[in-house]
């Protein structure tokens, strides 16, 4: 289906997972009953069967871990520069909430969704939080790293947790070069992050391709 459904907005998204888990399958199948016994124009589904659904489905957000900084929104709409800059995110503060109409034909049981983005402009996260406050020899990369709430609806897209790789992975490096611990590469071996970083991983000829949200229907946001 579309990205627009969705379950478990108002839920834990920890503690409450399997039954976040359990009620989508009953939205899935729900609605694929209604198409083929209650629509009035069924025509197209009558005789059709359902293929395949995933026991799990894609997971917007979850547990988080704490590190040693933790993005947050003070930090992207103002712009605040910390001298371990590493990834950028340039995806929009992107928050979803429960579609105010499917509210009113299933309240407190939605499985529809809208987005609200917030424009921000690209902004380089701190190494930081890629790694965690309390296990010493943690990474974190993806959806799981150091950040609030709606720090999270910038950084969670694709290539910008790509981007996060590849940071812990020169990170990773220069623990083994030098028997150090992650929180090391920031107190005593930042600049050599840093170079590692200028060279870059990827291919320096590919066509950059990549398409900036801008966002801007959040009214707290201003487009620079």
């Amino acid at each position: 289906g579309e990205w627009t459904w969705e379950t478990g907005m108002n839920r834990d998204q920890c503690e409450e997972f399997e039954y976040i888990r359990d009620y989508g399958l009953m939205v899935v199948y729900s609605n694929w009953s209604f198409l083929k016994n209650r629509l009035a124009d069924n025509a197209t589904y009558r005789n059709r069967e359902l293929g395949w659904v995933a026991y799990i489905a894609g997971k917007r957000e979850s547990r988080r871990l704490l590190g040693d900084h933790v993005l947050t929104e003070n930090d992207l709409v103002n712009e605040v520069e910390y001298p371990d800059a590493s990834f950028t995110t340039t995806w929009s503060i992107d928050l979803h909430y429960p579609d105010p109409k499917n509210t009113e034909h299933f309240p407190g049981g939605e499985f529809k969704s809208i987005c609200v983005h917030g424009a921000v402009n690209p902004y380089a996260v701190p190494y930081r939080c890629l790694y965690s406050r309390n296990v010493e020899n943690l990474f974190m990369a993806g959806r799981d790293i150091s950040v609030s709430h709606i720090g999270l609806g910038t950084v969670r897209v694709m290539r910008t947790t790509g981007m996060m790789g590849e940071v812990v992975g020169m990170a990773s490096s220069l623990c083994r070069e030098h028997d150090a611990l992650p929180r090391d590469i920031y107190l005593s071996h930042l600049d050599e992050l840093k170079a590692l970083m200028r060279e870059g991983a990827g291919k320096q000829g590919l066509e950059n391709n990549q398409l900036y949200n801008l966002g801007g229907n959040w009214p707290t946001y201003k487009k620079k």
